[in-house]
């Protein structure tokens, strides 16, 4: 099978970056410095790109490949490998994604420590059908929002990672002397992102309602704890979905913009939840 999707990817982020504006308040020199841009072009028919052949085979492999704990099926990696069979699982989901007939499953929720903290934050764990789908939703729709993303975010994009964040904050603080640094988090974040805001954002550049429906489906999914299952509240995108990480960012995408707009001389970096901001001493 030859694998087109990153052809389809950059197809896509062209088509998105042909239709993006700048942002006006901005003086011309700012602009093309800060790559801020608004608006853009919606897209319509998206979901028959995301149960492609090539898509799926190529989201199962990313998932594969991340292990995994299994979701509350208990079916593993190794168990469609070896019982299942990868082709017949991939296209048993196919179909379903065809036919209209996915349905997302609860979410198995566990709770993992916070390094040097004594709380402790929900991991939730999507079984291994509804990982596979997220993950081939999520290559097809990324670099559509990709084209928006600004350059301070650098929690959980393609080519970026936390040692760039890193390096950017050395940077401003050795050679431009921002010796001021606000260290922020963002408390309870990924349990209190509000849906239907979320939705609306998501709206901005996806108005395929079968996208859309999907992306509400695992928002709304019912959460296992132990032996209980919780009803969805509206809020919150558990840590640990496939999904989660971009969504997270087509959220705080407007806090990057509003930052950027508000005339504070000064510089943001965020890593997903966590911004920091450099100011000049003085």
């Amino acid at each position: 099978m030859r694998n087109k999707v990153p052809l389809l990817q950059a197809k896509l982020s062209h088509a998105a970056k042909q239709s993006l504006l700048p942002v006006r308040r901005l003086p011309e020199r700012e602009r093309s410095q800060s790559g801020t841009q608004t608006g853009g072009r919606r897209f319509g028919a998206l979901y028959d790109k995301i149960y492609r052949s090539d898509v799926l085979w190529t989201a199962w492999k990313r998932v594969r490949s991340n292990r995994g704990a299994p979701g509350i099926d208990d079916v593993s990696i190794d168990y469609v490998k070896e019982v299942v069979g990868e082709v017949e699982f991939l296209k048993e989901i196919q179909t379903e994604l065809h036919e209209r007939t996915y349905r997302p499953q609860p979410v198995k929720r566990c709770w993992i420590d916070k390094p040097g903290k004594t709380e402790k934050r929900p991991l939730g764990i999507p079984v291994l059908k509804d990982r596979v789908v997220q993950m081939a939703t999520k290559l097809v729709i990324e670099p559509i929002f990709e084209a928006n993303f600004l350059p301070c975010s650098y929690g959980f994009r393609p080519g970026r990672s936390a040692h760039d964040a890193i390096d950017e904050i050395r940077r401003k603080i050795t050679f431009e002397g921002r010796h001021i640094v606000i260290d922020a988090d963002i408390k309870g974040y990924f349990q209190n992102i509000d849906h239907d805001l979320l939705l609306n954002f998501v709206k901005r550049r996806i108005s395929d309602p079968r996208v859309l429906v999907l992306i509400k489906g695992w928002l709304k999914s019912r959460v296992m704890e132990g032996n209980t299952f919780h009803a969805p509240d509206g809020t919150g995108t558990p840590q640990g979905g496939v999904i989660s990480p971009l969504l997270a960012n087509i959220y705080l995408h407007s806090f990057d913009k509003m930052f950027l707009l508000s005339g504070i001389r000064g510089t943001l970096v965020r890593y997903a939840d966590d911004p920091v901001i450099l100011l000049r001493g003085g």
